[in-house]
């Protein structure tokens, strides 16, 4: 059971915890709207250019398409066995 996992929220923690640190607590925020636009900014640089080191040093969208591209590789390969 994952609940039973000390580790299980550990990734979910630390981006909340980055989330908060690089976004939230150093802004006072005007409204809701200007909150949620910087948000989604900080997302997506979050996803195409953040640089993680349990991904090799790659932002998410880049180890995300490596990685299918790896497993469509292998698919083909499969299939042609």
């Amino acid at each position: 059971m994952l609940a039973c996992n000390p580790k299980g929220n550990a990734d979910t923690e630390r981006f909340m915890r980055t989330l908060k640190e690089e976004l939230v607590w150093i802004n006072e925020w005007t409204s809701p709207t200007v909150f949620f636009e910087a948000l989604n900014k900080w997302i997506e640089h979050y996803n195409s250019s953040y640089l993680h080191s349990t991904l090799g040093y790659m932002p998410p969208e880049k180890f995300e398409s490596e990685f299918n591209q790896k497993l469509h590789t292998k698919t083909i390969l499969k299939r042609a066995c």
